[in-house]
């Protein structure tokens, strides 16, 4: 078959007959060839050559988030330089984004604490703020004088019904201190409540309520209406799995997901009706992407290819977890940053609204 059409082909230059290269099919129907094809597949037919690279559906970097390195860099100056790393099966190309000297001023020594719509919050000593890397945009909040472990924030910044909520706790102590705030407020509320002794691993906001979750797995909620906090789980729902590291809580859609790193990683997905953790063996029609502030990615359809799959960073390096195979392997979708250095901050964020 591969014979007789290589035949054809050349019989029509002898017949005057246009021949035409692969490469130099029509848009349209590379159009038509990419729509059969799952993200991966989609991802790599696109990298094959130039043209091929020019078909109009592009739903997988549309739907994936990108990979932004933060790091400092200098000339004559110290500078802030924040990288941006969008997946491709060809990442060669790095847009990056050199910050202006007043902005430096204010981003010098801050550490980022949260990622989520395209926006940084991050935090320098009691001094807390937003910070958009694509507009250079900047948001202050009111000082606050309490380290706190984790934090994150409930919509956009410039939206009126964002809140920031930030909360301490450690094995070492017995309360709890639980602060928010919203931009434009001229101070933090602190609440303190009594403890028990557990550090908080991580922190997400759903349908109107910050949800903490502890060594352990234990789960508790601040209801953001009424302020009102509570402690939906025991003390120790996970007693027999050890954190190696620190856990991630990922939201879906209402459905609290939470990775621990133990032998790999164990998966467990909240169950609302007995108020415990469940062991999941599989994610569903989804990838989770773990950092700062961990995300949860819709695998369906022209995105399918990334389903069942755990995306985090090591070093230099992206890697992916998959929960059919057990095994993890260096993911080649985003750019390795050889510049890497212990002082780099690579999160996942949001890409910019065009």
């Amino acid at each position: 078959m591969i014979n007789r059409r290589r035949h054809n082909i050349i019989g029509f230059e002898g017949n005057g007959a246009e021949c035409r290269e692969w490469s130099d099919l029509p848009v349209n129907v590379l159009d038509i060839i990419a729509a059969r094809l799952d993200a991966l597949d989609q991802i790599y037919f696109r990298a094959v050559c130039k043209n091929w690279g020019q078909t109009r559906r592009f739903p997988v970097t549309k739907k994936l988030p990108w990979l932004m390195g933060h790091s400092w860099a200098c000339d004559q100056n110290v500078y802030s330089v924040c990288s941006f790393y969008r997946p491709s099966a060809n990442p060669s190309h790095v847009p990056y984004s050199k910050v202006e000297r007043e902005v430096f001023k204010v981003l010098h020594g801050a550490a980022i604490c949260a990622s989520k719509f395209g926006w940084l919050l991050l935090q320098k000593s009691s001094f807390s703020f937003f910070y958009n890397p694509y507009t250079k945009s900047i948001i202050k909040l009111p000082d606050l004088d309490l380290s706190f472990n984790r934090t994150t924030f409930s919509s956009v910044p410039t939206s009126p019904d964002c809140f920031c909520f930030a909360i301490q706790s450690s094995k070492n102590d017995v309360k709890i201190y639980l602060s928010i705030c919203q931009p434009g407020d001229n101070q933090w509320s602190t609440l303190i409540l009594d403890g028990f002794r557990r550090a908080v691993e991580d922190v997400v906001f759903s349908n109107g309520t910050f949800y903490c979750v502890f060594t352990r797995g234990a789960l508790g909620a601040f209801r953001v209406a009424d302020q009102h906090w509570s402690l939906l789980t025991n003390r120790n729902p996970i007693s027999r799995v050890f954190f190696q590291s620190r856990a991630h809580m990922v939201d879906s859609n209402g459905e609290l997901w939470l990775v621990c790193p133990f032998k790999g990683f164990e998966v467990f997905r909240f169950d609302w009706s007995t108020m415990t953790w469940v062991k999941a063996n599989t994610l569903g029609c989804r990838a989770l992407f773990l950092g700062c502030t961990s995300l949860a990615v819709s695998a369906e359809g022209e995105t399918s290819g990334f389903a069942e799959r755990i995306y985090y960073q090591h070093g230099i390096c992206s890697c992916c977890y998959s929960m059919e195979t057990k095994q993890s392997n260096q993911c080649a979708l985003y750019l390795q940053d050889t510049t890497y250095t212990g002082g780099t901050e690579r999160v996942w964020i949001q890409p910019p609204e065009i």
